[in-house]
Formats: C-alpha cells, sequence, structure tokens
C-alpha cells in the first residue's frame, strides 16, 4: 500500500496537499486551454501550445489522485468494474481520461473548431467536477452552499489568464483576467457567508485560526495585489495570481475537514 499524504494542520486528514495540487494544476492549466479556445480561437499556437499545458496539468494532477488513494490500482477499478454514471468519482476518472486524450490530440494533430471546443467542454466539465466531488461528502463547507464549482470555474479562469499572460501579455487578456478575478472574490465572499451558519469552525478556521494565513494570504497576496499590479507589472501579477490559486485550493480543501 502507497500513503503519500502530508500532516493536516486541524489533526485527522483526509485529503491534503497532493488533492489542493491537483484542483490546482487541473484548474490552472484547464482554465489556460478554455479562455484560448474560447477568446484566442484563430491563434492556433496559442491554443496548441495551451492544450499541452492543460495535458500535462490533467495528467500530473491525476498521478497526484492516484498517490492519495494510498491504493493507486483502486484507480483502474473505476474505469474498468462497469458502467455507474451516479458516481460523480466514476464520471470524474472518465472526464480526466477522455479531456486527456482530447488534449494530446489538439496539440499533436491540425483539429477543427469544432474539436478544440468539445474538448473545451471536457475540460470544463474535469474543472468543475473536483468542485462536485467535494459537495458529496458529509462536510458543510463544501456542500451547505451550491456556489462551490462556480468558485473553482471562476479562479481557473483568473489562474489560466495569468498563466497565458505570462507567454501572452495583451490588453484583452488583461481585462478577462480583471474581470473574472472581481467574480472569484464575489463567489469566495458569498460561500462563506452562505456556509456560515452550517460550516461556523471552517469559517472561523480560515477568518482567524490555524488556516488564516492561507486565506488572508490569497485575499492579500493572491488576489487584492495582483488586480493592483494588473495594469503596472503583468508578469508580478500573474505570477501572485497563481500563488493565490494554489493558496485558494488548499484553503478549501483543508476547511472542510475542520
Amino acid at each position: 500500500m502507497i500513503t503519500v499524504n502530508l500532516p493536516n494542520p486541524m489533526g485527522e486528514e483526509h485529503w491534503g496537499l497532493w488533492i489542493a495540487l491537483y484542483f490546482f494544476l487541473a484548474g490552472t492549466t484547464g482554465g489556460a486551454y478554455l479562455l484560448s479556445v474560447l477568446f484566442y480561437g484563430k491563434d492556433q499556437g496559442l491554443v496548441r501550445r495551451s492544450a499541452l499545458w492543460a495535458f500535462l496539468g490533467v495528467a500530473v494532477g491525476a498521478g497526484l489522485l492516484v498517490i492519495d488513494l494510498g491504493q493507486p490500482l483502486r484507480f483502474l477499478n473505476l474505469l474498468l468494474n462497469g458502467f455507474h454514471p451516479a458516481s460523480v468519482m466514476w464520471l470524474g476518472s472518465w472526464f480526466l481520461v477522455l479531456a486527456g486524450a482530447g488534449l494530446l490530440w489538439v496539440y499533436l494533430k491540425p483539429t477543427s473548431r469544432g474539436v478544440q471546443q468539445g474538448v473545451a467542454v471536457l475540460v470544463a466539465l474535469v474543472v468543475g467536477y473536483t468542485a462536485v466531488l467535494l459537495m458529496q461528502t458529509a462536510k458543510p463547507f463544501w456542500n451547505a452552499s451550491p456556489l462551490l464549482p462556480w468558485l473553482f470555474l471562476a479562479s481557473a479562469a483568473t489562474a489560466g489568464g495569468a498563466l497565458l499572460q505570462l507567454w501572452y501579455p495583451h490588453e484583452k487578456l488583461s481585462r478577462l483576467v480583471i474581470a473574472s478575478a472581481l467574480v472569484e472574490g464575489a463567489v469566495l465572499a458569498l460561500h462563506l457567508i452562505w456556509t456560515y451558519p452550517a460550516a461556523t469552525p471552517g469559517v472561523l478556521a480560515l477568518l482567524v485560526g490555524p488556516l488564516a494565513w492561507a486565506f488572508w494570504g490569497f485575499v492579500v497576496v493572491g488576489w487584492g495585489l495582483p488586480l493592483f499590479l494588473e495594469r503596472r507589472n503583468v508578469a508580478l501579477a500573474a505570477l501572485l495570481t497563481l500563488v493565490g490559486a494554489f493558496l485558494l485550493r488548499y484553503f478549501v480543501v483543508m476547511a472542510g475537514q475542520v
């Protein structure tokens, strides 16, 4: 049996750093691919490059997910043991496989806009299903509000745009990143307000408890400062946004286990 989990500051751990990294890699690189297809489809070089990033993000992230299972061969059971469309884990496993194959195809072969958009749908499902997976558990911080998938999608757009900015700084892209960051901040605030009555320990852990460093690090360093720097130093703003994207996924994963 393989067990490679890092300790949760709250004590008993179910999901930890590997899961947060998986969410970050899949969300960030997937967001970059989605933005490139939706807004820069005529630039096939950018679409193919972002498809490669997303494939690597999905592949490495899936590897981390398999490691976190403790018994990696269980991943094969999800794929091979029958048809289970009611299982979010089963659906997510197939989303990962199909999205990964589609992204690799887009990178390796000239493909039509229709194929690229179809793969984008699969990538969006990968990005969103991670939040749905959390919501299926009996954890109030994850399931007391319906906003978690929208938070992950908004964060993926922000982080994906930041990743693109490192190679393709552009005024239109800056506007997209600013808009998605504002949506991300609003959805996060609403999620905390919505979940507070049912998930008081988790919310307080973020605001004033052992996860405050990650939450306020995101708010100040990974969200507010990049918004301030977006028109002044695009590369630095993009790097800080990527730090913020990881911190958000980390504290969401951990706060649900308080």
